[in-house]
This record gives structure tokens, sequence and C-alpha cells, in this order.
């Protein structure tokens, strides 16, 4: 029996190596995710099979090793010398160094969520369950103690493995600040486990993630989040009957039957007939096998149940102790923390347009300028944010017909040195000014300047008029009309226009230093559009390069500012990072 054992262990193990030999050759790779920076796509224990590719494109998930590590991040951009961005779901920023084709080992062809765990196992499960074997082979036992033995000892191995791989539940915490209403602490947090979590009463499956605020504060002064299992009953019923199986296997023991010898069956033939039990006696019988079988599933089912009910190991602590704009591991944790009126710079105008409001509502202005923002329509707010840490959790949809701008605000001159700042979301291409100064409220201005829109390709156009459109834009092939969050700052300085698209430099043009001069309003969301051009077009004139679209904005705003300052890359940075994960 152990020579058979081994021969069959090691005819499996020269198999599996052959197999991912072979595998190999044919350009796959296997990766496990190990951090949750690529979110519900690839949560951590994920299996990543990668396949090297003669071309690689934006939106492609690929795998690169750097410094002797390997990461599976999404690529993002391209830079013009052919190398690519990258950036996890997850991560408030994109990779610090670019990469090139030679460290991209492939583009991920299979990913297998969870899989990556039993990956990381099988080998030392294979080994605790040879090693279980030969021990229950020792002379000493029975038939019946062998089994018992094996089955205690594989239901050891795998608990082994699993408390040393931590696959069943996890939570990491990815930032955590002061909350800027109601006091306690903000918590970012992701699900790195395999079981759902209840995190103050929002449920997290494997990669998702959240923002908790936390008010329960213990003797030490630290904020204190403990989420519990989110299992339905489904599943905790899946949960009870896996837990069930060993036992269920102990009682499908029993002693082989042997051929007894000649002389023990003339002693039992000899020996006198034992007398039946009584029908009371049959029935005790019974009752204590009932009892003790019930006795080992009610034990199994209790402390199955104790655990799911009860609160996980994955608690998180935090403590708050310095002044908001500094708390956490960034400047600012909150957009409204970045646009108020004590944040450096210090905003001309800031509007979070996250309030309900009507055509009579004003817009609160956060940089304590008094210059209150108005609707033209009906505000119409929505749950979908790109500051995700801000309450009220809301923005304000666009939908091709609503212009905010400067109540009885009219301002006599313009700046020549400024920024400009929003967080929009649309599917729509070719779409209205996100931002624009213009001298009407509405969209019939004849003069206007200093905006931001998206062209016919999607793509994020920021310019100024000083006697001629001048334009600097995002790189062809990258449409933002793509229904996500992005955050973008348009600067105009003696350094040059500039434009910025989720915390990075996307163009800039330094012989551009003057813009329009004259009166107007600033406004969000409406403004004339006529003459200006798409991206990458030439200055000729001909109406094949002007933008044809809307002057409406449509999708949604959030966070819009004006500064008279040019916001410096760390600035725009700050910002960025003030809302995004």
């Amino acid at each position: 029996m152990t020579r058979r054992v081994v021969l069959w262990t090691t005819s499996t193990a020269i198999l599996v190596a052959v197999l991912l030999g072979v595998l190999t050759l044919t350009g796959l790779r296997f990766f496990t995710v190990s951090s949750p920076s690529m979110g519900t796509v690839a949560p951590v224990g994920t299996l990543v099979v990668a396949k090297s590719a003669a071309s690689y494109a934006v939106g492609d998930i690929v795998t690169y090793e750097r410094s002797g590590r390997s990461y599976t991040h999404r690529i993002v951009a391209t830079d013009p010398d052919g190398s690519f961005v990258t950036k996890g779901d997850l991560n408030a920023a994109a990779d610090a160094l670019p990469v090139t084709t030679d460290l991209i080992v492939g583009r991920a062809v299979w990913i297998a969520p969870g899989l990556g765990w039993l990956f990381q196992a099988l080998p030392w499960l294979a080994i605790g369950a040879v090693a279980v074997y030969l021990f229950s082979l020792w002379h000493r036992f029975d038939h019946s103690w062998q089994w018992v033995i094996r089955i205690s000892g594989w239901t050891l191995v795998v608990t082994a493995v699993a408390v040393w791989l931590r696959p069943w539940v996890n939570l990491v915490m990815l930032a955590s600040g002061p909350a800027e209403t109601g006091g306690g602490a903000l918590m970012h947090v992701v699900n790195s486990g395999l079981f759902p979590l209840d995190v103050l009463g929002t449920r997290l499956v494997s990669g998702q993630d959240t923002v908790a605020h936390v008010t329960y504060q213990d003797a030490r002064g630290y904020y204190s989040l403990t989420p519990t299992l989110a299992l339905y009953w489904w599943q905790q019923l899946w949960l009870y009957l896996l837990c069930l199986i060993p036992t269920g296997l102990a009682f499908l023991i029993r002693k082989p039957e042997t051929a007894a010898p000649a002389r023990a069956i003339e002693e039992e033939a000899a020996a006198p007939e034992p007398e039946p039990l009584t029908p009371t006696e049959q029935a005790g019988l019974r009752r204590r096998r009932v009892l003790t079988i019930a006795t080992i599933v009610v034990a199994v089912l209790v402390s199955v149940a104790l655990t799911v009910v009860g609160v996980t190991s994955a608690a998180l602590t935090v403590k708050v102790t310095n002044p908001a704009a500094k708390a956490g591991t960034r400047t600012y944790f909150t957009c409204a923390n970045a646009m108020n009126s004590t944040a450096i710079p210090r905003p001309y105008l800031a509007w979070a347009m996250g309030a309900t409001a009507t055509t009579t509502t004003n817009q609160t202005d956060l940089s304590g300028n008094g210059h209150t923002g108005r609707y033209s329509t009906a505000a119409t707010t929505s749950t979908s944010i790109g500051c995700l840490r801000d309450t009220p959790a809301r923005s304000v949809t666009f939908a091709g017909n609503k212009c905010l701008y400067i109540n009885a605000n009219y301002v006599a001159s313009t700046p020549q040195v400024f920024s400009i700042e929003a967080w929009f979301r649309t599917s729509t291409t070719s779409n209205g000014n996100i931002i624009v100064f213009g001298d009407r409220t509405g969209v019939a201005d004849p003069n206007h300047d200093r905006k931001i829109y998206l062209d016919k390709d999607g793509r994020i156009v920021f310019g100024v008029y000083p006697g001629a459109v001048k334009i600097v834009y995002t790189a062809a092939g990258k449409s933002y009309a793509d229904n996500n969050w992005h955050h973008v700052v348009g600067t105009l300085s003696s350094a040059g226009l500039s434009l910025y698209v989720d915390g990075a430099l996307a163009m800039t043009d330094p012989t551009v230093t003057t813009a329009q001069d004259f009166a107007g309003y600033w406004k969000v969301g409406c403004g004339a559009l006529g003459g200006w051009r798409n991206a990458a077009t030439d200055e000729s004139g001909s109406t094949a390069n002007d933008y044809s679209g809307p002057t409406y904005f449509t999708g949604q705003l959030q966070y819009a500012a004006v500064y008279t300052v040019a916001m410096t890359a760390a600035q725009v940075k700050e910002h960025y990072l003030a809302g995004a994960n």
C-alpha cells in the first residue's frame, strides 16, 4: 500500500510539472494577485494568466516585472516615446514609472477571482495530505484508527493552510482621515477576502471598496471599525454542510470483517447465547446513539454560527490627531477641504454642486468670497460622484439644457493668470462647455474665452482666445466620454497654457501667455462654442476643423472652481487625490 501511494503521488507531481511546463512553453505565465489595487476586476487571491502579445493598447490589463516584483495593472495612457502609463483601478494615481514593452510579461488572457488562493495552497495541501497518509500507515494503527487519523489530519492541514494564507476574511484600509461633518473619522477600506463583509451597513464582496464614516471611539482615542460577515442564508447553509463533511465521514468508518480462526469459531459456538436486550434497553441504546450524533452536529453548527454572526478578526483602528487639512495620507482628504477659504491656493469661487437646488436656489460659494451661483433650470442631483469622501455624496446632472453662473456678480475684468477646475462624468462626445468665461448668463455669448470642453472624439480641450483660438488637449486614442469620473484643470500664466487631467499634465503650450480681455460671467455647463476647434487641428480657418457640437454640457458635474493663480503640478495632484480613491 505504501509503495502504491508513493508511486501515485510521484506520478501526479511529475504530470502537473510537465503540464505547467508545456503551458509555459506556449507563452502562458501564472500569477496570483496579492494586493487590492485592481478592485473587483482582480481582487486579492485572483489567478491571472498572462500571455505575451505583439502590441498593447490603452485599456489592456497587463502584467509587468520591475526590480524582481510583478505587477498586474491596467494601461491608461501611452507616452510619446512608446512606453505605457499603468494604474491599478483602485489606486489614486498612475504608477510612478513608465512601463516599456520589454518589462511587460503579457496581457491578461484569463482572470479567475479566488482561484489564486487554491493555486498558492495546493502544494502545501498536497504535502500535508501525503504526510498524514504515510503517518496513518504506522503498524500500530488498525483499519478504523487509520481513517480517524486521516480525516482528522487532513482537516487539520486544510485549517492550518487557511490560517496561514487567510483567504476567507480580510479588510484592508487604503486611507484615513477626519470626517468633514459629524465628527469621527473616514476610512477608505476594501474587502480583500473571499467572504462578503458588512461595513457599517454596506455589503462588500471581494474587491469592493467603500468610505466608512466611523464615529465609535475607544478609551485610547482610537476610532474602531469592525466588520461582520455578510453571508446570505444559502451561503451559510453551504458553510454548515462543508464543516460537517469530516463529521459525516467519521460515521462511515467501519471495522473490516475478517475470517475468524477455526478455534474462535468453535469457542463462539460453544458459548451460551447472550440474552437479548429488552425493548427498554434497545430504546435507550438508540437514544444514546442519536444523542451522540446530535451533540456532535450541534457543536459543529454552533461553532460555525458563532463565526458567521460574530465579529471578524479584520478590525481596523485609526487615530485622528492632525488638523483636517493635514490628516491622513493626503494634503486634502476631501474636495471641499481643497477648495475652502483657507486652502492654498485659495479659490476665487468654488461650487460643490451637490445640494438639491431649483431655479430660485443659489449655489453656495465655498471660497468665502460670496460668489454665489444660480442654476438656469432646476438642478437634478445624482448619487454618482467624483469626490468619493465628500458629503453629501451627490453631483448635479446637466441634461444638455442647464447653466450654473455667478449670480449678480458681473466681473469688470478678467484675469490673465488663472486656473479653472472641475470633476466631470459623461458618455457624450462632442460635449458642451464644462467651465467657461462669457459675457452672458446663457449660451449666446458674443465674447467667450477660458474654456474646457470635449471634442468629437471625446478628447478634453482647454483654450483661450487672445485674438485667435489657442488650445491644448489630451492625447489621441483615449476618449474621456467613458462614463467614468475625471478631474480636469486648465491654467494660464507667463509659463504658458497647460492642461491637467486626473492629476497629470496632458499638454502645455509655453507660447500662449494671454487671453481675451472683457467683462463677463464665470459659468459651468454652458456657453458659446462657435469658432472653436477639435483637438489637434490647425488654425487654417477651414470649417472642417471646427467644433460642431452642442453648447450645453450633458453629464454630471461636481466641485468646479476658479483661481486667480496658476496652480502648480503638485497642487493639481493634491486636488485630484482629494477626490480620487
